[in-house]
C-alpha cells in the first residue's frame, strides 16, 4: 500500500510538471518569487499554488522531484519551439483544443462549488438499504454482445470444481465475451458502483445462494450474468460508509448539473452535426 501510495504522489507531480509549462511566464523581471528558471522562462511560487494538488502537501523532496521534472519539461519545450513546432497548425489545433477543455473544467468546477450533501439526504438514502453495507460478496460477472450465447455461458458458470477452473479459462479465451471477478466486495458498494444493475437482480442478489447462477439480462447495451461464488458478514466502519455515500451522491449531483448546464446552453447558443456527424 504505501509503495502504491508514493508511486501515485510520483505520478501526480509528474503531471504537475508538465501542466507548469501552461504556467511558465517569459519575462526578463518576473513578478513575483521565481524559484526556478530555464533561458528567460521562470517559474514563480504562485505557480506552486495554482497549480497544487487538491489534499497533496509536497515534502522538500516532493518539491525536489517537481523542480527537476519542470527544468526538464521547460527544456523540451524549448527544443520544440527552436524547431518550430509552436507554428505547426495541428499543434495549434491541439492546443486550442486544450484550452477549451480546461476552460469547461473549470467552469463546472466553479459551478458546482456550492454542492453538499447533508447528513440527512446520507440517512434516506440508507434506509432499506443499510443491510446491504454488511454483507461481503464474492461474484463473477460475464459481459456478452450476443444473447445467443447465454444458455452456453449458463452452462459453463454452473460447473463445479476443477470443471469450473477449465470453464473459467474457455470463457476468458472467447474474444467475444468479458469476465470479471469481483473478489469480497461490500455489496452496498456494489450496488453503489454498479447503478445499471437492474433492481429485480439488486434484490435477487441479496438472496442468491453460494453458486448460484443469475438469468441474463442487459446493462448499459450488453448482455449480463452473475454467479455468486461466496457470501459472508461484515462489520463496516460506519464512517467509512457515509463518507463513501457522500462521495457517491455528490458524484450524481453533479453529472446532474452538468446536464442541466448543458440543455440550458443548448438553447442558448446553436447545435448542429455537420457531415459525417451520428
Amino acid at each position: 500500500m504505501f509503495w502504491e501510495e508514493k508511486m501515485e504522489r510520483k505520478g501526480l507531480l509528474l503531471l504537475t510538471a508538465v501542466l507548469m509549462l501552461t504556467a511558465c511566464k517569459k519575462e526578463e523581471k518576473p513578478q513575483g518569487k521565481a524559484i526556478a528558471r530555464v533561458d528567460d522562462i521562470y517559474l514563480l511560487e504562485e505557480d506552486l499554488k495554482v497549480l497544487q494538488v487538491p489534499g497533496l502537501s509536497w515534502s522538500e523532496e516532493d518539491r525536489s522531484l517537481l523542480l527537476d521534472n519542470w527544468i526538464r519539461n521547460t527544456l523540451l519545450y524549448l527544443g520544440a519551439r527552436e524547431e518550430g513546432l509552436d507554428q505547426d497548425p495541428l499543434l495549434k489545433r491541439k492546443l486550442l483544443w486544450s484550452e477549451r477543455m480546461l476552460l469547461a473544467q473549470e467552469y463546472l468546477k466553479r459551478k458546482s462549488a456550492g454542492l453538499t450533501v447533508t447528513d440527512e439526504e446520507i440517512d434516506d438514502f440508507l434506509k432499506d438499504r443499510e443491510e446491504l453495507f454488511k454483507q461481503g460478496i464474492s461474484i463473477v460477472i460475464v459481459f456478452f454482445s450476443d444473447s445467443n450465447r447465454a444458455p452456453y455461458i449458463r452452462k459453463l458458470l454452473r460447473r463445479r470444481g476443477r470443471r469450473y477452473r477449465y470453464a473459467m479459462e474457455e470463457l476468458r479465451n472467447q474474444s467475444d465475451i468479458n469476465v470479471t471477478e469481483l473478489d469480497s466486495v461490500n455489496l452496498g458498494y456494489l450496488f453503489l458502483e454498479f447503478r445499471s444493475i437492474p433492481e429485480v437482480l439488486k434484490e435477487k442478489l441479496r438472496w442468491m445462494r453460494k453458486g448460484q447462477v443469475s438469468k441474463v439480462f442487459s446493462a448499459d447495451g450488453e448482455y449480463v450474468i452473475i454467479k455468486l461464488l461466496e457470501k459472508f458478514p461484515l462489520v463496516p466502519q460506519k464512517s467509512e460508509v457515509r463518507s463513501y455515500i457522500r462521495q457517491v451522491l455528490y458524484e450524481r449531483k453533479r453529472a446532474a448539473l452538468e446536464d442541466s448546464l448543458v440543455e440550458a446552453l443548448r438553447k442558448k447558443f446553436e447545435v448542429e452535426k455537420i457531415s459525417g456527424g451520428s
